[in-house]
């Protein structure tokens, strides 16, 4: 059986659906899957509920920040992670009652914004310098300040881009402690691309024996949330060809339910005995992926191959060239995979879709989706040779 019948079957009982949106709106377009992405929401928050009844929910707008996503997000009384000043903007424009902002490299505007909504924002602050800037800008200020501090360890490999040492956790602390109007409440950590829980479990075993260590009684009493980041990756949703240009692996994960058993256990383990705070998370990807679909049609076919009208500046870069997207012919649909290579429209060959596609036959006029698409594609998307195309609802 094929690795993604499961995610061509769900498209087909949406096919009538979106052949109807299709023939309504000239293609391509971004489709917005409501019921994909409320399965999504509801599947991690039951999964980390159960485990972790103390999270709290924050989506990471990056992974795709559509007015409509944030919106529904917010709607189940989820918080936003915004990235950016204009991440923040579009945080407080959806109505997010809870906002974490966090990231490296933040400017003093984005800064004096996120004071500007203190009840609203909890700042991770990145480093020392970024502390520094903070102090000063709240100098004179009639505010009160909810922020945490982000931090890496040996765990995250080469990502030092991102926060402080662990060494430095402590000392960061007690710095925070002396600016006033500034109340230092968590702690943030961040890994990506998690296909189980086993780097976030190493990495909270080694800040559980590291606040054992070098926090007093009364610095970890002021530890109100550790912040466990995103990177959950979905399950089955693209795939890597073979190198001997045989065929294809699926990308797989472990289900949100795995995972949060996987940090249940880790937190029990290390952290447990000396802290009682709630836990935050920041997914992205594991919630936009099922949100969103690219509907394109077949303009021509040619010996061996078929274009499409729509191009790969609808996902910002070259992704079909090496990775593996299931392509489903929704006009000629078979659950039977044909090695086809399907092109976009733009002016360089490496406008590839893919080489495989669900279809009986392949003629000029049908249309086609490329299923769970929503993380980092419309978010990536550029006008380049073409204009980046309209979206549509399918509720």
């Amino acid at each position: 059986m094929n690795k993604f019948i499961e995610v061509v079957l769900d498209i087909k009982k949406k096919q009538a659906k979106i052949l109807a949106i299709a023939k309504k709106f000239p293609t391509p377009f971004y489709l917005i899957d409501d019921l994909g992405l409320n399965q999504s929401i509801n599947e991690f928050q039951k999964a980390f509920r159960k485990h972790l009844p103390q999270s709290r929910f924050f989506y990471a707008i990056k992974s795709n920040y559509h007015a409509h996503i944030l919106q529904k997000v917010v709607r189940h009384g989820w918080g936003l992670d915004a990235s950016s000043g204009r991440e923040l903007n579009l945080a407080l424009k959806a109505g997010a009652k809870e906002i974490l902002f966090t990231g490296p490299g933040k400017t003093d505007a984005e800064l004096k914004l996120a004071l500007k909504h203190t009840g609203k924002v909890i700042l991770n602050i990145d480093n020392f310098s970024e502390l520094s800037r903070v102090g000063k800008l709240l100098k004179n200020k009639r505010v009160q300040l909810h922020a945490g501090v982000r931090f890496f360890s040996k765990h995250h490999g080469h990502w030092t881009k991102f926060g402080i040492p662990l060494k430095d956790l402590a000392r960061f602390w007690k710095a925070a402690n002396e600016i006033p109007n500034l109340h230092l409440r968590g702690i943030q950590f961040h890994s990506s691309h998690n296909l189980t829980a086993d780097r976030n479990v190493k990495i909270i075993a080694e800040l559980g024996q590291y606040l054992r260590k070098n926090f007093s009684p009364e610095m970890l009493s002021q530890i109100k949330y550790i912040d466990l980041g995103g990177g959950y990756f979905p399950n089955k949703v693209e795939g890597v060809y073979l190198k001997n240009g045989k065929g294809y692996s699926a990308t797989r994960a472990v289900s949100p339910e795995q995972f949060a058993k996987s940090l249940k256990i880790a937190i029990k383990k290390h952290l447990e005995s000396i802290l009682k705070p709630e836990y935050y998370l920041e997914p992205g990807r594991i919630i936009s992926t099922k949100a969103m679909h690219l509907v394109l049609r077949i303009v021509d076919v040619k010996e061996g191959l078929a274009i499409t009208d729509g191009g790969i500046n609808m996902m910002g870069w070259e992704f079909g060239k090496e990775f593996y997207l299931p392509i489903i012919n929704l006009s000629n649909f078979s659950k039977r995979e044909l090695r086809f290579p399907i092109y976009g429209s733009l002016c360089t060959p490496r406008d590839i879709w893919g080489y495989y596609i669900f279809a009986k036959k392949i003629t000029s006029g049908d249309v086609i989706v490329i299923p769970n698409q929503g993380a980092y594609r419309f978010t990536l998307a550029q006008e380049f040779i073409k204009p980046i195309p309209g979206t549509r609802l399918l509720d």
